[in-house]
């Protein structure tokens, strides 16, 4: 079964918002509230993407949420490198470079 879902414009959606009453903006309120929770949450962003050699090469923010105060802490940018071997996908992490190319090649070089 296929199900497909039809989204309505944000012009349709500011429409509609118009024209609600105060306990429908409020769970309006509440769904949005919770959407930006789960996007402010994101364990990693992609900056940039490169392809080279047989895989991806990417530079990946990294955040996580600190438990004893909630606050949301950004690290990196860092590089990774993404390929497959043996049908499996491989994650290399690179780190902090101006050249991750040279990098990649020279952490492949040595693992031979």
């Amino acid at each position: 079964m296929c199900l497909h879902i039809e989204i309505p414009s944000t012009d349709t959606i500011i429409a509609n918002v118009a024209q609600m009453h105060e306990s429908e903006l409020d769970r309006l309120q509440t769904a949005i509230d919770r959407r930006r929770g789960v996007l402010t949450k994101k364990q990693s962003a992609v900056l940039e993407r490169r392809e080279h050699r047989n895989g991806l090469l990417q530079l990946e923010g990294r955040a996580y949420r600190r438990k004893k105060d909630d606050e949301l802490t950004q690290r990196g940018p860092y590089w990774y490198f993404h390929y497959r071997e043996g049908g499996r996908q491989r994650t290399l992490y690179i780190g902090k470079t101006d050249n991750p190319e040279a990098k990649v090649d020279e952490m492949i070089r040595e693992g031979e």
